[in-house]
């Protein structure tokens, strides 16, 4: 919040307050009707800052999926973010969470695949790659996402909770049950 002190018209820093805020929200730190409502006037700021700023679009498609649980209107802010940046791996990342829950499944992965070819490293677009892999039936493939995000983020909630379904599914009840006993969160 220091930058915006500095400059309030600056609009990377709202949008990612309101990333942070969502974030905060999701995981229970803030309440829903709170949360969602300080982020959602974050990412208005930014816009009021920068109209076609995309990740700032991105970021109230987020708010409109699990805030307003308003998939419409969310598809609409992803198009406009996507129609300012489509080279924006937020964006992209983002948009195919939303069309895996449009049951999109396989232009959610081709995005998913897209991100991590350009940032392999990325853990979130992996651990979301392997999640949709494994809605698809793609289990070895789901299997081997998990796995590398776990090796670049050990502690990465969720992930080996993901992994463990993915094996149980498979009929590895022993495998599942040794990923599910070391999942932290």
């Amino acid at each position: 919040r220091k930058v915006l002190a500095i400059d309030p018209r600056y609009a990377p820093a709202w949008a990612e307050l309101a990333r942070n805020l969502t974030n905060e929200t999701n995981l229970g730190l803030l309440p829903n009707k709170d949360g969602f409502a300080q982020a959602r006037e974050a990412a208005t700021k930014a816009l009021v800052a920068d109209p076609e700023y995309a990740p700032a679009h991105a970021r109230l498609g987020r708010i409109a999926m699990h805030g307003d649980n308003d998939l419409a209107g969310a598809a609409r802010h992803f198009e406009r973010a996507l129609a300012f940046d489509p080279n924006d791996l937020d964006v992209l990342g983002n948009s195919a969470v939303l069309l895996q829950s449009l049951g999109r499944l396989d232009e959610a992965l081709a995005l998913d695949e897209t991100v991590v070819r350009r940032d392999p490293v990325n853990v979130t677009a992996l651990f979301n790659l392997g999640y949709h892999q494994r809605m698809a039936g793609r289990f070895d493939a789901a299997i081997a996402s998990s796995r590398t995000a776990l090796s670049l983020a050990p502690g990465r909630g969720g992930a080996r909770y993901q992994l463990s379904v993915t094996l149980l599914l498979m009929g590895d009840a022993p495998g599942a049950l040794t990923e599910i006993e070391h999942e932290t969160s």
